[in-house]
């Protein structure tokens, strides 16, 4: 079965856009560090794949001044938050829709982390099928970590979210999890089956997706690379603050100095690629790092 049936009419238009190489180029939009939003995420076809990215705020937030304390200089902390309790951030999850290449007849839906579920408040699902995008349509979910705001999403109410998707995480965040409550959850509702585990450097879900385990945060934490984005977790969670002090962070980081040493390779490597940054605590949903847009 085509799971773009259950795509709206609307986004179907903007996926064809860019399939045929009309759509809006996800560097060409870019004009400053930061890339303006727009109804469909980011439009993006090139030589090797067609994929529209959706970037979904599952529910605004801020990160408190507090969680960076200690971590770097405190002095420069308390400047650069100019008073203020928290830094503007966010709860996100993102989508691609489209196909691996141009000699692939199908259509995939793959899924970012699912955010932090309804009894959490976040709003995926509903901001989902705004964009035209049915749960039962999503094919895979890639998880960057098992914190729980990155896969409270995946149950509502003991209930499995997306029935027809298989869930891909770090063979070492998996093992890294098998005493966490509520990923155990998960698995006894979607099936051991459905649960698939990769190394660092592997292609997955319908060769779409490339990964990137990068122990730190957690110690299987992954970044996605799909089309002109990298979906990068948790690599960051205040980008007013370390976007430009990568020194600084958060007391969720297992391991800081590993956190620090990946935010800082990172950084350099979406510099010197293109590619966009996806944070899943970043209000802006695509950012750019390129050296000529600085």
């Amino acid at each position: 079965m085509n799971k773009m049936k259950h795509l709206s009419a609307v986004a179907l238009t903007a996926l064809t856009m860019a399939a045929c190489g009309n759509g809006k180029s996800g560097e060409a939009a870019v004009d400053t560090m930061t890339q303006p939003k727009n109804q469909y995420g980011v439009s993006l076809c090139c030589e090797s794949d067609c994929v529209l990215i959706y970037g979904i705020t599952d529910r605004e937030g801020e990160q408190s001044v507090d969680l960076f304390r200690g971590s770097a200089d405190d002095a420069l902390l308390d400047s650069l938050a100019a008073g203020q309790s928290g830094f503007r951030s966010a709860f996100n999850v993102f989508v691609a829709c489209g196909r691996a290449d141009y000699d692939d007849t199908a259509h995939h839906i793959i899924l970012f982390d699912a955010g932090l579920g309804h009894q959490a408040g976040g709003q995926m699902v509903e901001r989902m099928r705004d964009e035209g995008i049915d749960p039962e349509a999503v094919e895979a979910v890639c998880l960057t970590h098992l914190h729980p705001d990155h896969i409270g999403g995946l149950l509502d109410e003991g209930r499995v979210v997306f029935p027809n998707a298989t869930l891909y995480l770090s063979k070492a965040e998996h093992d890294s999890g098998l005493g966490n409550e509520r990923w155990q959850q998960v698995v006894q509702a979607y099936g051991s089956d459905r649960v698939k585990t990769f190394a660092d450097g592997e292609t997955i879900c319908f060769d779409m997706v490339k990964t990137h385990v990068v122990p730190g945060h957690t110690p299987g934490h992954t970044l996605y690379e799909v089309g002109s984005c990298l979906i990068a977790g948790d690599l960051l969670h205040a980008q007013d603050l370390q976007l430009t002090h990568p020194e600084f962070c958060a007391r969720y980081d297992g391991d800081p100095a590993a956190a620090r040493t990946v935010r800082r390779q990172t950084y350099d490597q979406l510099r010197h690629s293109g590619l966009l940054l996806c944070g899943a605590h970043c209000y802006d949903h695509f950012i750019s790092l390129r050296d000529e847009e600085r």
